[in-house]
């Protein structure tokens, strides 16, 4: 009987033990056939970039980046999608990442997410220039705090923009605002604003992108050049038409980029002249719009720009206020176009007055982007010549004296990182409308 109980046991014991040989077994096996079958997805994009994950993705550091931001912002209507750059240690729900402080510009985050509600980023808007969209062009940690630090103005302002764009260019327009925008290339960052805030609400029925063939690489960007011609290098003129009927037109207030001057206008303020003289007060679009407007002109947006020195600059603004702005806004029509002069941003070189000087002084130092400077002498320069309702309808400021920290930098210490500061003016510049 003991000799039968004792083989009973036995047999229990080695079943026992077959069970769990079994149950550890096919546990390993499930955990190969799951990390086998993760999707790359989550290989990819949930970790930090390793020199072995690097090697098994075929990815350089950099390549790796751009993957995961660009995935994220294709996962940007989920959820945990709030950015709190300068909150210190904060995560979001789904992403599980944490965000850094202690630095120059604040806290900031390598994982960068645009609200749900509208917005653009790293190249998501087919309107972007790369050599603006700083997180494609980001390198290292502290092209990545400039990044952060730009989209986080972004949010912060984000109401206001959200405000502005919905009321104007998602609202029906009775009868449809007809915008001409004619100015140098910080002009048409606000265009390229304009456009791919629209473009993120589905706003945008029709556009024509004059994209160059080629464009020339920044001289900082040489060995970063990216795109060389076709979309996100460059362009001269463009237009814009929404699904309320409103259309923005722009054009480079001296010519395009070409050695063939009859592509664009050599001065677009001498045709208007023109057409005063000639015409009774009434000015047009001209020929070289992208898109041929669908009707007279409703809004004139103008800016003399930073490529001229300030006497320049001075006679330019008169000019414009004897010759053009003037004799319309003395124009007892109710049709004349609304005049709009948008204040040239502030430059912020590391120079005395924050002004870029000459090429062969420009050495790497004064190539430096400062935070703040203490006066804009082109804004200056402007405030005193143009008045609101005098002899312009609206005087747009940027208001961007301590934005220095917001610029593409790479010795470009004029043009701001898209999205950034260029956004909030064009909100208030379709407030204006």
């Amino acid at each position: 009987m003991q000799s039968i109980q004792f083989i009973r046991q036995k047999t229990i014991v080695k079943l026992a033990i077959t069970l769990l040989f079994i149950k550890v077994f096919f546990f390993n096996v499930t955990s190969i056939i799951d990390d086998g079958t993760s999707s790359s997805e989550e290989l990819e994009y949930k970790e930090d970039w390793t020199p072995q994950l690097g090697e098994q993705l075929g990815l350089t550091q950099k390549e790796y980046r751009v993957k995961r931001r660009q995935y994220r912002w294709r996962r940007k209507q989920g959820g945990g999608s709030t950015l709190n750059l300068f909150g210190g240690e904060q995560k979001l729900e789904d992403d599980d990442i944490t965000f850094m402080n202690d630095n120059y510009y604040g806290g900031y985050s390598n994982d960068v997410n645009i609200p749900p509600t509208m917005g653009y980023y790293n190249l998501s808007c087919p309107f972007e220039w790369y050599k603006y969209s700083c997180a494609f062009m980001q390198d290292n940690e502290f092209d990545e705090q400039i990044t952060a630090a730009s989209v986080q103005y972004y949010q912060q302002n984000l109401a206001e923009i959200q405000r502005a764009f919905e009321s104007v260019v998602i609202n029906p327009q009775q009868p449809p605002t007809r915008i001409f925008m004619a100015g140098d290339s910080l002009l048409r960052q606000v265009f390229i604003s304009v456009a791919c805030n629209a473009h993120s609400l589905n706003a945008v029925e029709q556009s024509e992108v004059q994209w160059r063939e080629e464009w020339p690489c920044p001289e900082k960007l040489t060995t970063k050049c990216v795109f060389t011609g076709g979309q996100h290098s460059g362009f001269d003129a463009a237009s814009v038409r929404f699904t309320n009927g409103m259309e923005i037109h722009f054009v480079p207030h001296r010519g395009f980029a070409y050695s063939d001057m009859s592509k664009g206008e050599p001065d677009v303020l001498e045709r208007m002249k023109w057409q005063i003289d000639n015409l009774g007060n009434k000015i047009g679009f001209g020929t070289k719009t992208a898109l041929r407007p669908s009707g007279p002109m409703t809004h004139l947006v103008y800016n003399v720009g930073a490529h001229f020195t300030l006497m320049e600059s001075r006679n330019m603004l008169n000019s414009f206020v004897s010759n053009i702005a003037m004799p319309l806004m003395r124009s007892k029509s109710e049709h004349r176009p609304k005049i709009v002069y948008v204040i040239t941003p502030t430059a912020h070189f590391n120079t005395p007055d924050g002004q870029y000087i000459r090429k062969d002084r420009m050495d790497d130092e004064r190539s430096k982007c400062v935070e703040r400077v203490s006066y804009n002498p082109r804004a200056e320069l402007e405030k005193r010549i143009l008045k609101a309702g005098v002899n312009v309808d609206v005087l747009l400021d940027y208001d961007d004296l301590e934005l220095g920290a917001l610029h593409v930098q790479r010795g470009d210490c004029m043009h701001y990182c898209m999205p950034g500061a260029a956004d909030l003016v064009a909100a208030r510049l379709l407030e204006s409308f």
